[in-house]
This record gives C-alpha cells, sequence and structure tokens, in this order.
C-alpha cells in the first residue's frame, strides 16, 4: 500500500499543468499535489474539470480515489482558463501529439496552444513539456518562447507509465530529465526530487528519443510474438507448446510475451513518429506496425477457414486497449468488430469495465454466441467457463482455445 502525506508549505511551488486532466496528466497532479506542491489544472474538458473538482475521478487509475479526496481545493484546482497559469513558477505540458493518415506527425495542435499561453508566463521560470514528440520539437518551442522575448528555461521530462499503474510507477520508476542548461535540469530536478526514487539526466533530443525507443521496442516485442504465433499457426503447431519450451526456466526467453491484440494510444503513433524522424527507414517498426494491426484479420481469417459465419452470431469480449482499464482508443477490438460485421449473422460486444449503449452484458453474450473471441485480457474473464467455440489468444481463461 502506498501513503500520501500532504506537506503543502514544505515546498510550496506553483505548478500549472496544461492538459492535466487526462490519463497522463491527472495522476502527475495527484502526486505533485501529494509531495506538498500548489497544483492547478487547466483543461478544456469541463466536464472532467468538474469532476476533479468535485474529487472524483473521470477515468479509472489505482491508488487515485483515496488521493484526489484527501486533497483541499488550496493544494489542487481544475479550470478550464489559461489565466489560472498566470503566477505559475513552473508550466507542465501534457498535450496530445497526434499522427497523421499518412504517417507524419502533427505537431502543430502542441505550438498553437503554446501561442495562446504566451501571454501568462510572464513569471514562469520553467516550462516543461512531457508530450510525446520527435526529436528536435522541443527546441522549436523553445525558439517560439524566445521569439516572444521570454525568458524561460525549457525541459523535456518524458513520461514513461502504464495506465492503471501511474501512480505507483510515478514513485517508483526513474525520471528522465532533458535538459540543456544546468539551471533548467536544477528547477526540473527540484519537481521530482520527492517523486522519484531516481533521476537520470540527458540532453533534450536524447530525452525525447528516450520515450519513442521505449515504446516502439514494446510493440516490436508484441509483434515478434504475434508473427511467432502465426508460424505456428500456418504449420499446424501447437504454439502453447513451443512457448512453454521456449521460456520454461530460460531466462534469455523470459521477455516475450503471450501474443493478442496490441495498440493503445501511444505504442502505435510512437512508432509512427520514430520512423517519421528515421525518414522512413524504421524498417522494423513498420513491419511491426503491419504485423500488429493486421492481427484482427488473421484471426477473422481462421474463422472464416472454420465456420460459416453467415450462419453464427459472434461475441467480443473486451474492447479497451489492454485488460483492467476502461480507455477504447485505438482498441483493436474495435477493428475486429468492423471485420466481423461483414462476415456474420451477429456480433455482440461487451467489457468488464467500459460501457457503451451498444454493449451486452456477459451473460448475454456468453448464452447468446455460437462463438465467443476473448480480445481483451481483464483478469475476470479467467472466470468464465463455457462449452462453445472460443478464442483466447491471452489465455487469460482457463478454456480450450480454437487456436
Amino acid at each position: 500500500m502506498i501513503v500520501y502525506t500532504s506537506n503543502l508549505g514544505k515546498h510550496g511551488m506553483r505548478i500549472s499543468v496544461v492538459g492535466g486532466g487526462g490519463r497522463v496528466g491527472l495522476p502527475l497532479s495527484l502526486v505533485l499535489a501529494s509531495a506538498g506542491h500548489q497544483v492547478v489544472i487547466i483543461d478544456s474538458n469541463e466536464s472532467r474539470v468538474n469532476l476533479i473538482n468535485n474529487r472524483t475521478m473521470p477515468f479509472a487509475e489505482e491508488h487515485s480515489n483515496e488521493i484526489i479526496q484527501s486533497l483541499p481545493i488550496d493544494q489542487l484546482v481544475a479550470s478550464t482558463e489559461n489565466l489560472s497559469i498566470e503566477k505559475s513558477d513552473v508550466c507542465i505540458l501534457i498535450i496530445g501529439t497526434p499522427v497523421l493518415d499518412d504517417g507524419t506527425p502533427s505537431v502543430d495542435t502542441l505550438f498553437e496552444l503554446v501561442k495562446t499561453i504566451i501571454p501568462y508566463l510572464n513569471e514562469t521560470k520553467l516550462l516543461l513539456l512531457r508530450s510525446t514528440v520527435y526529436p528536435g520539437v522541443t527546441q522549436k518551442l523553445k525558439s517560439l518562447l524566445s521569439e516572444a522575448k521570454l525568458e524561460i528555461e525549457v525541459a523535456y521530462c518524458p513520461e514513461r507509465i502504464a495506465e492503471g499503474r501511474a501512480i505507483y510507477e510515478l514513485k517508483s520508476l526513474p525520471q528522465i530529465i532533458g535538459a540543456d542548461s544546468d539551471s533548467a535540469y536544477i528547477k526540473a530536478k527540484e519537481i521530482f526530487n520527492d517523486i522519484t526514487p531516481k533521476i537520470i539526466r540527458t540532453t533534450i533530443k536524447e530525452a525525447e528519443l528516450c520515450k519513442l525507443f521505449a515504446n516502439a521496442y514494446r510493440y516490436i516485442n508484441f509483434a515478434i510474438a504475434n508473427e511467432f504465433f502465426e508460424i505456428c499457426q500456418e504449420n499446424d503447431l501447437n504454439w502453447d507448446n513451443v512457448w512453454f519450451a521456449l521460456k520454461e526456466d530460460y531466462p534469455r526467453a523470459q521477455g516475450l510475451p503471450t501474443p493478442g491484440f496490441a495498440a493503445g494510444p501511444c505504442l502505435v503513433k510512437d512508432t509512427q513518429q520514430l520512423d517519421y524522424f528515421f525518414k522512413n527507414k524504421f524498417e522494423l517498426g513498420k513491419s511491426a506496425l503491419r504485423i500488429n494491426e493486421h492481427l484482427p484479420d488473421y484471426v477473422v481469417n481462421i474463422l472464416r477457414s472454420k465456420f460459416d459465419l453467415k450462419q453464427k452470431k459472434v461475441g467480443i469480449l473486451g474492447m479497451t486497449f489492454k485488460g483492467d482499464v476502461d480507455d477504447f482508443r485505438s482498441s483493436l477490438s474495435f477493428r475486429l468488430k468492423h471485420l466481423l460485421e461483414k462476415e456474420v449473422l451477429e456480433i455482440y460486444c461487451s467489457d468488464a469495465i467500459l460501457q457503451k449503449d451498444y454493449f451486452v452484458s456477459l451473460e448475454f453474450l456468453l448464452e447468446n454466441s455460437d462463438i465467443i473471441i476473448i480480445s481483451t485480457p481483464h483478469k475476470s474473464y479467467g472466470n468464465i467457463l463455457t462449452k462453445k467455440p472460443l478464442i483466447d489468444l491471452w489465455r487469460v481463461s482457463k478454456n480450450n482455445s480454437l487456436i
């Protein structure tokens, strides 16, 4: 159990977190406020702002409810107004950086936002960028501030947290501080000193690249597992036996994950950003994108070879992008749903955590589906028992899987 204590006044730094109501910004804001800093969250989502001010979490995150409910209003407050940035010692930017359909990263939103907040940064000593960007973007942001005649230090401090475990990992993982000047490093270090057990200094560009490498490495690992799985399938070999024989008491294979749908809001996007930075020469990344993004197609092809799908009702269990989180962004479960809608008599969707109007209950899906696919490994699905044909790549349940 992690215990957080309030010591407001010990540090008293005034920190504004722009984009602080989301899944990256809010856990950081909670931990900073718990460490004794005065934190104001600026977020364009009014509903989210109201929930935070009413001390209600807008999404599921371990340990977050007890923290947010313990913080007084003068220690953590949320607002939709950029004016709230005024008088901040530190301004942290956590803004989504999308990738366009052609794979080109778009930082226009980030730069436009910075232009809108420049009038409120006169007293700010450090601008800290936490959004994922390709190398060189933070330097352009520094130039933008310089053109506005603002003498503000800039640092790039990437987040490397996993959704659902953000609070714990903010307190346990090393924090990389990308700073090109000693003064920027010292100011950024003051923020994280009471949070993380270890701080690692790099240049700004090195830190930007570290974040892209981290997510691309993880994404490639999933692709390795998924292609190994396809090799087994194409040669009528039992991949469960192969995985067991390969990994059992063999340390050099312990990092091989289970095959499954690998997606989410970061892994795909950051692999694409790295390919863009490397002038479209990131061959491993492009292969990983092809393998992972088309795994739903591969599953549908297997089903098509085994069943007359036009006569079948298929149920998809799990619509979020990973197990035991309520985030559905970039989830491949929806790609699977889209593909099956063209093939089957009827399709049902259900999720243990996420709810949408057209989702059905677990009980309804199990009773009415002819074929069941566990696409997201929510732990609760380990209790499912069924004699119906089932695909469970993650092996989260105890049922026999078709593949």
